[in-house]
């Protein structure tokens, strides 16, 4: 199914043959919105129907469950495996209840959840119990645990009972490639069986392979689902604000720091912006403030346990048709980086003019890290997928006009992409190219042949579109049509490293390039005002502080241009596959850290394919066009951004109050305290190296050398902020951004670590006979009848019986039986009797 939109699905049953055997065939084709379909039927697939043979016997019946002999196997994560993996089953389907293993052999349970139980009658045989019983499959003795195997011809399959809730399963290869699958009632009488089941390699990138749609994604805010009916305690502010009246007002983060008072957990910073001046001006003293505060806040220890809100008003585009103030909106670009580099650190929240604290009250009781208040409601981002035209039908002169097309940034890559597209796919024969070095520029020459070849007649200029008046002199006398934005410039560095002349360079060719654009042809006719943004400013992209905050100036534009009635179309582009001169200095280890991120690369034809459908629709004036890969995405170690909830939902995973305590900072204090000295070292290290290969896309921590520094193993200040967050998210440790340098091996820093848990008690005994008295401990708080308990019985048995397999190798298989019924008593009494 795509993101957006629908399917037509057909399944077809023919006439039955001499012999009674009838073809069967299943197919789909895109429908769309007014009910017709459209396009070629795509077949997916066929198969032959027969009616029952008399001779076909049922397999034997189960009398004893579970067979003797099979081992528990812990499911507790299952589905959450299988999603990292790209299957991402709803609760429907979620039917996998227990599961044990004897050798070559599974045996499962499975079920319908009790809201669909009752449509079990409607069916043979539910396709969601079928489906589930088929998970089981994937926990058969592998070779290996690289990718994933899905059902892909059936033979020999029978039906013998209807209207089952609840399975028995038993699956076992069939000796020519392939498994045989029988399916029992809870009774243990026959109700299906399968032959042969033969399976087919799936790798992760056939997963992640979507259609255009998945491709192009605009922001939609949606209601906030409020988690706290009021704020705990009260708020400050700093600086000058309505926000204040009534309660803490500080002049700045220094004042804040000196209060002897306790500090409080929220404190408010609203964005006013100065009147006056040009735009770009104002601009850049909004970022440079708030940069300034960021950056005092994050090297404040003393602030390490409160959020600070960033306020604007009228800074974000939340209904269709709002006028956005382009003068602050950029300030949410810069504090989504700053979320990204120091997770749970700040808020971003936007408020209507004349609102006060009882709309900050609600905003903050929906515990997001960017929200909106618009008509009394709370709301939050979410990237949504967009259905646009079909491209073969855009009129080229609807699109551009019929008149000069003026292209910024040509002599770059991107640049000059567009403008031979524009050309060859659009028909338009006049071409202003414009950017620094004009005719100078490496390769221009060569494009403009490539385009006058094909009828257009190009003028190249060198300018700098920053300069209003340089530019002014350029449009005099001309009468364009279309304007493509595509100039820009990187400068990336994490936050406590820019200042007011890094935000400036990159400011320049965005802020200050768009605006005069905007401005000098706002009396023109255009049919297009196209600016090509980053999605690094919806995302918050660690490092880009000041070009995120530059593109979300792209974003704001846009959307206030098609306020005002005229045409504007901001493209938040991902990355595209070909190099220039911002993507040429990515590394191996930045295509990894983006491709974590859940990101891929867009190829040419992708991307233009994406311009086109964007400039043709009629959407809002902000589009995502970015190839995500949401595998990648359920698989994040440090969970998924809240921007894109709706398209990787978050679902509420059973915790056990081991976990509940891990998530407020407990959990490793907690894991460590039954170890010794030693083990706790280990532990440590196992934890940092772990951490380690993650952040470095390595496959295996066993990779990570102790006593390597972290700079040879190609640490940058990126990927210390990454390995910072990530053993926060593990740890629940507050960690500087320089941990890494200050500690600068992962032997070091798992000795840092050490010294850092707090209630950490005195380490236990090192003998094996002390470790069993603290694991009887632990195990009295744990439930022998749910998921973790059948985990740890599994493991019991199993380390039981490589003790104790040489002497008694039936008993260990009865061992394997018994103790999944065993009460907590018989456990201790079979740990005392067997080990003590």
């Amino acid at each position: 199914m795509p993101q957006v939109g629908a399917v037509q699905l057909q399944v077809s049953v023919g006439e039955a043959d001499a012999e009674g055997r009838r073809a069967v065939g299943i197919h789909s084709r895109p429908h769309d919105p007014a009910g017709v379909g459209t396009g070629e039927w795509t077949a997916h697939a066929d198969g032959v129907l027969v009616e029952a043979d008399e001779d076909v016997v049922p397999v034997a019946c189960v009398e004893v469950w579970p067979p003797h002999g099979a081992g528990v196997v812990g499911v507790g994560d299952f589905y959450e495996v299988l999603a990292g993996r790209g299957f991402d089953y709803g609760p429907v389907f979620r039917g996998l209840r227990r599961v044990w293993r004897r050798g070559d052999e599974v045996f499962a349970e499975v079920a319908l959840p009790e809201e669909v139980a009752d449509a079990a009658d409607a069916f043979g045989l539910h396709p969601a119990l079928l489906d589930a019983a088929l998970h089981a499959i994937g926990l058969l003795p592998r070779a290996d645990d690289e990718g994933t195997r899905l059902p892909f011809a059936w033979s020999g399959v029978s039906l013998h009972a209807v209207g089952a809730r609840a399975l028995r399963v038993r699956v076992a290869p069939d000796g020519r490639g392939g498994v045989t699958v029988d399916l029992f009632d809870e009774a243990g009488v026959p109700v299906a069986q399968v032959e042969s089941l033969v399976l087919r390699e799936v790798s992760p990138e056939q997963l992640a392979v979507r259609d255009d749609a998945d491709s192009l994604f605009g922001v939609e805010w949606v209601p906030a689902q409020a988690t706290s009916d009021v704020v705990g305690g009260t708020w400050a502010v700093l600086g000058d604000s309505s926000l204040g009246d009534g309660g803490r007002v500080f002049a700045d983060v220094d004042a804040l720091v000196a209060s002897a008072d306790e500090l409080p957990g929220v404190v408010v910073l609203e964005c006013v912006p100065v009147e006056g001046g040009s735009v770009p001006d104002v601009v850049r003293g909004q970022l440079a403030g708030v940069l300034g505060v960021v950056q005092r806040w994050v090297a404040e220890e003393r602030l390490a346990g409160s959020r600070l809100v960033v306020v604007t008003r009228g800074g974000v585009g939340v209904l269709g048709g709002e006028l956005v103030d382009v003068r602050v909106a950029p300030v949410w670009g810069l504090v989504r980086v700053a979320q990204s580099e120091f997770p749970g650190r700040f808020v971003l929240a936007d408020l209507p003019v004349g609102a006060g604290v009882g709309e900050l009250a609600a905003g903050l009781g929906c515990g997001e890290p960017q929200w909106a208040v618009r008509d009394g409601s709370v709301r939050v981002p979410r990237l949504v997928g967009v259905r646009t035209a079909n491209t073969d039908v855009i009129d080229a002169s609807a699109a551009y006009g019929q008149g000069p097309v003026l292209v910024t940034g040509a002599s770059g890559a991107l640049g000059g992409v567009v403008a031979r597209h524009l050309v060859s796919a659009h028909g338009v024969r006049e071409l202003v190219l414009v950017s620094r070095r004009g005719p100078a520029a490496e390769g221009m020459d060569v494009l403009c042949d490539e385009l006058a070849a094909q009828g257009a007649t190009v003028e190249v200029l060198a300018c700098d579109v920053a300069d209003r008046d340089a530019l002014a002199q350029v449009l005099e006398g001309r009468e364009l049509t279309a304007v493509v934005h595509a100039a820009g410039v990187l400068d990336d560095g994490v936050l406590e490293s820019l200042d007011a002349s890094r935000l400036d360079g990159v400011l320049r060719p965005k802020v200050d390039a768009a605006w005069n654009l905007h401005e000098l042809t706002r009396d023109l006719e255009l049919s297009a005002f196209v600016v090509f943004s980053s999605a690094a400013g919806v995302f918050g992209n660690a490092g880009q502080a000041n070009y995120a905050a530059a593109n979300v100036f792209l974003d704001a534009l846009a959307q206030a241009r098609r306020a005002e009635g005229l045409p504007g179309l901001s493209l938040a582009w991902g990355l595209w596959a070909g190099a220039s001169a911002m993507t040429s200095g990515l590394g191996e280890t930045d295509r990894q850290r983006i491709a974590r991120l859940g990101a891929e690369a867009l190829s040419e034809a992708e991307g233009l394919e994406l311009l086109d459908r964007a400039v043709a629709g009629d959407q809002d004036g902000l589009l995502v066009p970015v190839r995500l890969n949401l595998p990648a995405l359920r698989g994040r170690s440090e969970g998924v951004p809240t921007v894109l909830r709706a398209l990787v939902p978050v679902r509420a995973r059973r915790q056990t109050a081991a976990g509940a305590a891990a998530g407020a900072g407990g959990g490793l204090a907690e894991r460590l305290a039954p170890m010794s000295d030693s083990r706790r070292a280990a532990h440590l290290l196992d934890l940092v190296r772990r951490e380690v290969a993650g952040t470095l896309g390595h496959r295996s921590a066993a990779t990570i050398e102790p006593e390597r520094a972290f700079n040879d193993l190609g640490f940058d200040s990126l990927t210390a902020v990454e390995l910072r967050n990530r053993l926060h998210a593990t740890t629940g440790l507050k960690l500087p951004a320089t941990v890494v340098f200050d500690h600068p091996t992962p032997a070091d820093l798992a000795r840092h670590l050490r010294t850092q848990i707090p209630n950490l008690p005195a380490a236990g005994p090192e003998g094996l006979l002390g470790e069993l008295d603290r694991i009887e401990q632990m195990l009295t708080d744990i439930d022998p009848t749910d998921e973790e308990g059948a985990d740890i019985q599994r493991r019991l048995a199993a380390l039981l019986g490589r003790f104790d397999t040489a002497a008694r190798p039936v008993e260990a298989e009865r061992v394997a039986y018994k103790i999944d019924a065993a009460t907590d008593d018989e456990i201790f009494a079979f740990i005392d009797t067997e080990l003590g």
